[in-house]
């Protein structure tokens, strides 16, 4: 979800003292910041294995679509919101004409993690452990992942707003610079939103790291004596 704003106090306003604004002039280059908030993971062990797999599997976020045992012990989703801010600053010469220039931009990324235990590893503290450790890892791969993305926006989100240049907008009449604002923030809002989605798409290509063969099998192999509960549990909820 992407939530925008826009100052239309405009930050940095200046006073011309020429006769008239005909031409904007190159003003600085724009400032872009990017925050990061990770929340801490919803735990949840009230379903069983057959019944995640299930609601989970048109959850595109969530670890199903990577994990490859037969019966699922535990899954994680996320949910990624980002809140775009935009400032402009001015340029007004005596006679009320204005230039318009994009002051900052400002992503706000949110990550929040919900992780499932299937209900029939309850009762097992080994096995519990185990799943439990496997889910956390796929929140810290998930929030490197994002961490590491972060300035790969700033950067994309700087390149865009070189490309509208810095010469400013107009000169416009200053009664039209809140509807030529909300224009040009627009214009911007949409061309993050790929951004973002980039940062979704990335953060699911590395939520297989852990979910191999090889893995799964050490994993198992730190249980030997609940090995067989747990496989009587998982398949006589069938």
């Amino acid at each position: 979800m992407i939530l925008f704003g826009i100052d239309t106090a405009l930050l940095a306003a200046k006073a011309f003292t020429l006769a008239a604004l005909t031409v904007c002039p190159v003003n600085d280059p724009p400032r872009v910041d990017v925050h990061f908030t990770a929340e801490k993971p919803y735990w949840n062990t009230t379903y069983g294995s057959s019944a995640l797999r299930k609601s989970m599997q048109v959850d595109k976020e969530s670890t199903v679509q990577t994990d490859k045992r037969e019966k699922l012990l535990g899954v994680t989703t996320s949910k990624l919101d980002s809140k775009f801010h935009v400032s402009f600053s001015t340029l007004t010469d005596r006679a009320g004409n204005q230039c318009l220039y994009v002051d900052r931009a400002t992503f706000i990324i949110s990550y929040y993690p919900a992780i499932f235990i299937a209900k029939e590893v309850k009762g097992l503290p080994c096995k519990e452990k185990v799943v439990h450790d496997h889910e956390n890892q796929h929140v810290a791969i998930d929030i490197k992942t994002i961490q590491e993305y972060l300035p790969r926006i700033k950067m994309d989100m700087l390149l865009y707003l070189q490309t509208l240049g810095y010469q400013g907008f107009g000169p416009y009449n200053k009664s039209e610079a809140p509807a030529n604002g909300e224009r040009l923030m627009k214009q911007i809002i949409a061309a993050s939103l790929p951004m973002v989605e980039k940062l979704r798409e990335s953060r699911r290509q590395r939520q297989g790291i852990i979910d191999t063969s090889d893995n799964y099998m050490r994993e198992s192999e730190k249980c030997p004596e609940e090995q067989n509960m747990l496989r009587h549990r998982l398949y006589s909820a069938q």
